[in-house]
């Protein structure tokens, strides 16, 4: 009489080896959730990590195939895409293709904290006196010289930015700070300046206009040179 030897895999879950299932992550950055599968059995298997909030499915990753007797680190790479703030989830460790799974192997908590900073820059070039991006203007020394150069803030927080006016020679064209305006996440804000005209007739003043944030040592945002004529 002929006797079959069924062949089966024993898996079970090994230690989170990296941290980083308690982890601050940047809005739209990449997080690896790396948990080691083992096979005590002699036969292959399969496993993979899925990764739900409030009992409803997150993320999931591909099934791994572990081989009798050995340990693969199975790895679930996703990009963070989730609502800002705290993150309370569970990680599930599941032997078997998804989205299924023949059983529920392990399961180990996961606290994400999402947040986004202010990602700010110049948008397009600044209008001054009415047209944009001049390379040169002409003031008649009597009115004042509007200025406007637009700031998107491409991440998810609040940044600050303002608009800085220099010009040379600076004793007989006044130089001038604009106000730290808030520019809110994902949005694009007009920042304006009204620049005093020049003191000095028959100069030709070269000027430049910077874009920069709030910063202690302000980072410039951008830059733009022309030159005023009287």
């Amino acid at each position: 009489m002929l006797k079959y030897l069924t062949r089966g895999a024993r898996l079970r879950a090994g230690p989170v080896r990296h941290g980083q299932f308690s982890r601050t992550k940047e809005l739209g950055e990449p997080i690896d959730l790396i948990w080691p599968c083992t096979n005590s059995g002699d036969g292959d298997g399969s496993a993979f990590i899925r990764v739900t909030e409030s009992g409803l499915a997150v993320w999931e990753g591909p099934p791994f195939g572990i081989p009798a007797l050995q340990t693969v680190p199975i790895n679930l790479h996703q990009t963070i895409d989730l609502s800002l703030g705290l993150h309370g989830m569970i990680a599930e460790m599941h032997e078997g293709p998804p989205p299924a799974g023949v059983r529920l192997i392990a399961s180990d908590t996961v606290a994400l904290t999402v947040v986004s900073n202010p990602v700010l820059a110049a948008v397009g070039l600044p209008t001054i006196d009415g047209i944009l991006a001049p390379t040169s203007i002409f003031s008649d020394r009597i009115r004042a010289i509007p200025v406007s150069w637009v700031c998107g803030n491409t991440g998810g927080g609040p940044g600050r930015a303002r608009l800085r006016f220099v010009a040379s020679p600076a004793a007989f064209m006044q130089g001038v700070v604009g106000t730290l305006v808030v520019i809110p996440g994902f949005f694009e804000v007009s920042l304006l300046l009204t620049l005093s005209p020049p003191i000095l007739g028959g100069v030709g003043f070269t000027c430049v206009l910077t874009l920069e944030d709030d910063l202690a040592f302000p980072t410039i945002l951008g830059t733009f040179q022309f030159t005023v004529l009287t």
